[in-house]
């Protein structure tokens, strides 16, 4: 199958016009479609860069797209390198003794020959950390993009950074300083001093880089970790409303004889400035004009003060950490039905003991909120029982006026 200019052109330039979208969806592992990039998608998908996953408006790189980037990113490179930074060091000194000793004998031949396996030596090592570095970088960079799942994307940042930590412990053992040595006699040729130099400044700039390369894998991790916990924190509030379903829209939901409790509202319309063609705001609108035209002086805007100030240089304080009152208090009332060995506690008589101020309905809410966030293990050991009157004609649903919990485990 041949391919002309202008179909390879063609895919040039979808590649180019979703580089966002793309870039988005290897590092996410899926992206969803919107209305904001459907047609973008759908674009995609008909040249071939993009396929369905498992939900029908989940879509994922393809195959062939994904390898490409992976090889383009260095991902079929092991960063894992096995060098013996010691036993180098000591195969350079050696060859360097070598070499010294040619040169005095007057061989030029086998002088140069050592040079050459000194100049090969140094190469191979610098060469070996530079592609395990570059391999780490272009990791962190796509925040572990060649794997799907957010656990993946741990695993594979813990793994390099224990490699990462190991390498820094490692290469920080061997005293660079001491090959200044290697320059100690006299009569050393430049060639060789200039790639002694040169290794040791490329051993530092790889070190120093290294250092920082582990404090981004390090930031970088406890961000997965807080997208984790977030994760899990959503999954098991959906899996508790699954299988609590307190309330659902049906058809009656708009009709006039629902109460006002199961209405569904219009929501907020929220505009970024005033609508002058409103009708409703048009009278006080011209009102308003008319009464600063009726004005024989016009108000005097503002002096505005535009003397300089000098600039605070006191080192910012430490600010106290500040937690949220009322998530301590339903942490509280967890503990306290946990200690109650199986005796019921109730909610609303928490609520009156602590005089807390806000409202008794927002208050049982908060509960139950925070019960959905709950871990998988303490929902298992602390039940939650809602009471409240029934509404008539309406299975299933109910005004919640009293939450009782109970250890059960």
């Amino acid at each position: 199958m041949s391919f002309d200019h202008d179909q390879i052109a063609g895919l040039i330039r979808k590649l180019a016009g979703a580089d966002q979208l793309l870039a988005q969806t290897y590092i996410n592992g899926s992206v969803f479609a919107g209305d904001d990039n459907r047609a973008a998608i759908d674009g995609l998908k008909k040249s071939g860069l993009l396929r369905t996953a498992d939900a029908s408006d989940e879509y994922r790189l393809t195959s062939d797209l994904k390898r490409l980037i992976d090889r383009m990113l260095l991902r079929n490179q092991r960063y894992q390198q096995n060098l013996n930074m010691a036993k180098l060091i000591a195969s350079v000194e050696e060859g360097i003794d070598d070499y010294r000793r040619a040169l005095e004998q007057n061989q030029q031949d086998e002088a140069q020959y050592h040079l050459e396996q000194i100049d090969d030596t140094l190469y191979e090592a610098v060469e070996a950390l530079e592609n395990s570095l570059g391999v780490m970088f272009a990791a962190i960079t796509s925040q572990f993009g060649f794997v799907s799942s957010l656990n993946g994307k741990i695993r594979q940042n813990q793994r390099a950074l224990a490699y990462a930590q190991q390498l820094v412990q490692e290469l920080n053992h061997v005293r660079i300083d001491e090959c200044y040595d290697w320059l100690s006699w006299t009569a050393i040729p430049p060639e060789l001093s200039r790639k002694i130099i040169r290794f040791i400044d490329q051993y530092k700039s790889i070190v120093e880089r290294l250092t920082g390369i582990v404090g981004r894998m390090k930031a970088l991790l406890f961000k997965l970790r807080q997208q984790e916990q977030t994760a899990n924190r959503c999954r098991a509030m959906a899996q508790f409303l699954r299988q609590h379903p307190e309330w659902s829209p049906l058809d009656w939901s708009a009709e006039a004889a629902v109460p006002d409790l199961l209405r569904r509202g219009t929501g907020l319309k929220l505009e970024p400035c005033i609508n002058m063609a409103s009708p409703a705001l048009q009278a006080e609108l011209t009102a308003i004009v008319q009464e600063l035209r009726r004005q024989p002086k016009p108000v005097a805007p503002l002096a505005r003060d535009h003397s300089t100030s000098p600039v605070d240089t006191q080192p910012p304080g430490q600010i106290e950490y500040q937690r949220d009152l009322y998530e301590s208090h339903i942490e509280n009332l967890f503990a306290h039905a946990l200690e109650q060995q199986g005796r019921k506690v109730s909610a609303l008589h928490y609520w009156g003991e602590q005089g807390l101020e806000v409202k008794a309905e927002l208050w049982l809410d908060m509960v139950f909120a925070q019960y959905c966030c709950l871990p998988q293990r303490m929902r298992r050991a602390l039940a939650l029982n809602m009471q409240g009157e029934k509404l008539e004609g309406f299975d299933g649903n109910q005004i919640i006026e009293e939450i009782l919990l109970q250890r059960v485990a």
